[in-house]
């Protein structure tokens, strides 16, 4: 019985020349394959964008930043249980400020103030800098703005420009331009400079003033280090990761994400109904052969498992297929993609990809499984057809 089973199958799936059946098949196939391939090229669009968010999010933030609280303790004593902590690499001080900065026209900044020497151990600022800083230490008064400001100012490195203080009465203080930074963010790049930490007290709160702190870890995750630094800090600081800190922007992206997979796999779902299609005429032609195996005594089980399994197996073949489509549709768009986006609103000019396992794994277990379903409908259809009504005419 299994011989004949087997037999019957290969007569179905591989039928010895050209009939409408393998056209179908080929149909049914190619249906599914390019729904997989689809979807497989959208949802890495999306885990590209959510890989070069963290990076570039990680840059700007690090991974972890410690907010002390008004304890009235030491900053050197906070710092010295950050650097005491395992797992914790490096820890850079930093403030922030918000200020307009002048120069052929006006725009509003948020200043962050660095000890260079420091923060070049949490932040990759070589990676950073459109071009290598002056980093003349006789120049007091250094400022660091984004390509984007630099750009909507027609700012150059060398530049001389005025940063407004507030106060009791509103000033200006000059500052060089001694650096342009692209963090790769549009936002951040138009409204991010970078002044010196003690200038940035001494301008705006007068006085020496506990600063924020970056961490960045080694050897550890960042749920290890958080728990870390909740554990040794308790309630004299706040902690917050990255991930926290621009939650509303990975969200969103998320649930785009599982929007998009859920939409397009309704593409796969309609070539999974090529799959009905195939498998009706499959029943209407082998009615003949399944008529005798049940007359043989073939049981009712068997013969749905046949029909199931001619389903799986198209199913397996078109999500292979769009398996390996998919991934050179991804190499395609990643090598030849010209720059079609908008970088003021998607901080990108071309689509960043990433083909994750995880992704690949869930869009061929979620098609082989609309496939498997899309196999029942005919399976019993055949199964419960009677082998006297089926020989009746032949």
């Amino acid at each position: 019985m299994i011989h004949g089973l087997g037999f019957l199958m290969r007569r179905s799936l591989f039928p010895k020349g050209g009939s409408l059946l393998t056209l179908a098949l080929w149909i049914s196939v190619s249906g599914v394959a390019v729904g997989v391939a689809m979807l497989m090229l959208v949802l890495s669009v999306m885990s590209g964008f959510l890989d070069f968010l963290q990076t570039r999010y990680t840059e700007i933030t690090s991974p972890i930043i410690v907010i002390p609280k008004s304890t009235g303790g030491s900053p050197v004593d906070l710092r010295k249980s950050l650097e005491a902590i395992p797992g914790i690499k490096a820890v850079s001080p930093f403030h922030l400020s918000q200020s307009m900065l002048i120069r052929n026209g006006v725009g509003g900044v948020t200043l962050e103030g660095i000890s260079f020497e420091e923060s070049k151990k949490v932040t990759p600022w070589e990676k950073i800098w459109v071009e290598p800083p002056n980093l003349d230490p006789n120049i007091q008064n250094w400022i660091w703005i984004g390509q984007g400001l630099a750009q909507k100012l027609n700012i150059k490195k060398g530049d001389t420009v005025q940063l407004m203080i507030s106060g009791d009465q509103m000033r200006t203080e000059p500052f060089i331009v001694t650096g342009i930074t692209k963090f790769g963010i549009y936002d951040h790049d138009l409204r991010y400079s970078y002044i010196d930490l003690r200038k940035l007290e001494e301008l705006f709160y007068r006085r020496p003033i506990e600063p924020l702190y970056k961490v960045a870890l080694s050897g550890i995750s960042l749920d290890e280090g958080y728990r870390a630094l909740k554990e040794q800090l308790g309630e004299t600081a706040t902690i917050r990761k990255w991930s926290d800190i621009n939650q509303n922007i990975f969200r969103a992206v998320r649930h785009q994400k599982i929007m998009l997979f859920w939409v397009l796999d309704i593409v796969i779902a309609l070539a999974g109904m090529n799959v009905i299609n195939l498998l009706m005429m499959s029943t209407y032609q082998r009615k003949r052969d399944v008529a005798i195996l049940r007359a043989m005594g073939m049981q009712f089980k068997s013969i749905v498992l046949f029909f199931v399994g001619q389903g799986t197996v198209v199913g397996t073949i078109g999500i292979t297929a769009g398996v390996v489509l998919g991934l050179g549709l991804c190499e395609l768009v990643e090598r030849f993609q010209p720059a079609i986006l908008s970088e003021a609103i998607y901080n990108v000019n071309k689509l960043p990809l990433k083909v994750q396992a995880s992704d690949v794994s869930v869009i061929c277990v979620a098609s082989l499984f609309l496939c498997i379903v899309f196999s029942v409908i005919p399976a019993l259809k055949a199964a419960l057809s009677q082998p006297v009504q089926a020989l009746r005419y032949e």
